[in-house]
């Protein structure tokens, strides 16, 4: 074999051991589960119950449906890319306290869902839980709010392509994969070689219902640029909500009272049309 074409097998060689490296990692860079169940809506006192969903490719997928007596609307719930359903309780609690009816899931491999996440696996998760909430959870005539956050923009949109809600509310997300990562230098030039894609305003493209964009402009992992990029790339009646000094992991706690003011009057809007 003459050097040039040894040459040439070693980068070859090399860019498919980096392929099938970067594949490997892929999952474990998106995605950080929390296995177990650490809290439930009972330790602070909120009625609930658990349920168990099975996705069209033999996962189960653990949820929870915290069911408001008097509902203004009824909210499904989809959450980041980081622990699993109890992390999420205060801001669950806080739901239900202003009459919201919420169901939220785990994706599978986190919380007790069986299974490990994938993108193709968080759709199917998805897929699962759309099904489930408006042949099980939903009151006719009921207001419904498809609400993601960080991550759970992505589901929450893919949702909306399934069946329509009467609002969306994408806090703390980012438009798709590629504009992100363009902010981690090492993760851009890894992700020319990834499956994964998140494309959140792609499955945007059909949209009819309002939209409410929330972002806190002190984002350390999905730049507040990304919030702005979102809310560019949707069509139709779409409103802007940005928190001046929230990070990530905080829009809901750093200034309550309007955040939650907010929300109040997007669901009401979604009430009233």
């Amino acid at each position: 074999m003459t050097k040039p074409l040894l040459w040439g097998a070693v980068v070859v060689g090399g860019l498919i051991l980096l392929k099938l490296f970067v594949l490997y990692l892929e999952p474990h860079v998106a995605f950080f589960p929390m296995r177990g169940e650490h809290q439930t809506p009972d330790d602070v006192g909120i009625p609930f119950e658990a349920v168990s969903l099975m996705t069209d490719d033999g996962e189960t997928i653990h949820s929870w449906l915290l069911k408001h007596p008097r509902p203004q609307a009824e909210v499904l719930f989809f959450h980041g890319n980081g622990g699993n359903l109890s992390i999420y309780l205060g801001l669950l609690a806080e739901m239900y306290l202003r009459s919201l009816t919420v169901f939220i899931f785990d994706y599978r491999g986190y919380g007790r869902s069986s299974g490990s996440p994938s993108e193709t696996g968080i759709y199917e998760d998805t897929r699962a839980a759309v099904g489930y909430f408006w042949d099980n959870c939903h009151t006719p005539g009921a207001p419904v709010i498809y609400w993601g956050r960080s991550l759970g923009g992505v589901t929450a949109s893919y949702a909306s392509t399934l069946r329509e809600p009467n609002g969306l509310i994408l806090e703390s997300t980012f438009p798709d994969k590629a504009s992100l990562v363009k902010h981690y230098p090492l993760l851009g030039v890894l992700s020319l070689l990834s499956r994964y894609r998140f494309p959140t305003v792609e499955f945007l493209e059909d949209l009819s219902c309002p939209a409410l964009v929330i972002h806190g402009d002190k984002d350390e992992i999905v730049p507040f640029l990304m919030g702005e990029k979102v809310f560019q790339g949707l069509p139709g009646e779409k409103y802007f909500y940005r928190i001046s000094g929230a990070r990530h992991n905080d829009t809901h706690k750093f200034d309550p009272e309007p955040y939650w003011g907010r929300v109040a009057d997007f669901i009401q809007g979604t009430n009233n049309g």
